[in-house]
């Protein structure tokens, strides 16, 4: 079968993506949280732990937040478009 002229989502496999996004940005959330305690309780001294300890919370940290946050708004946007594509099909 062709989509080429096919609109609309498989609703399940949509929800299916949107729970595998959100458990997926879980998942980042607790590797940074975990990789964070784990760098801090590290003993590492001297200019190359500055720098690095600073690239990761200056740098590193807030950009796998920023992949959470996609992650989950993207995630509430297929959660949405799949109960209008329900919606419009009942």
């Amino acid at each position: 079968m062709t989509t080429a002229n096919v609109y609309g989502m498989d609703i399940q496999a949509g929800r299916d993506l949107a729970t595998r996004m959100d458990s997926d940005a879980t998942e980042i959330e607790t590797l940074t949280t975990r990789l964070t305690g784990m760098l801090e309780g590290t003993p590492w001294y001297g200019p190359d732990a500055t720098r690095f300890k600073g690239d990761w919370s200056g740098q590193y940290v807030p950009a796998l937040t920023s992949v959470v946050q996609a992650l989950r708004e993207n995630s509430q946007q297929i959660f949405a478009q799949a109960q209008s594509q329900e919606d419009a099909s009942s």
